[in-house]
């Protein structure tokens, strides 16, 4: 019995390292914001606003596409995200009624809106000429 439970314990060690090699391995390239650094963050360039919650399927969906334009155009736009459970401040200020909910700001002010679940060559598109 006590074989068995050492050897499970160490099963579970196992995960639990592996799992966090993973984590370090695919670090977000998406900045997370809340009401407190919002604005200073994002007053000065071009941010790229996820509005989303951790509920929401279609925001599941597209955290990957995200994660793969923030890091294909780093250089020129910067993807944050907020969650509107936890910033409803923010989600009210920006009248975020849907999401998953993007906005592209420059310098702090809105440019672009899109609303809903986009694929990666969709964004592009809706970007270009942001992104050329």
């Amino acid at each position: 019995m006590k074989k068995i439970i050492v050897l499970l314990s160490a099963i579970a060690m196992f995960g639990l390292f592996a799992n966090a090699q993973n984590t370090q391995l695919t670090q977000s390239k998406i900045i997370s914001l809340t009401e407190s650094n919002f604005d200073a963050t994002t007053k000065k360039g071009l941010y790229l606003v996820d509005f989303y919650a951790d509920w929401c399927r279609p925001c599941k969906l597209m955290k990957p596409v995200l994660e793969e334009f923030a890091g294909n155009y780093e250089s020129k736009i910067k993807v944050v995200s907020v969650n509107t459970d936890y910033n409803k401040n923010l989600s009210t200020q920006y009248q975020v009624s849907g999401i998953p909910c993007l906005i592209l700001l420059k310098d702090g002010k809105e440019i672009k809106r899109l609303v809903g679940y986009r694929g990666k060559a969709e964004l592009e598109n809706d970007l270009q000429q942001w992104i050329k």
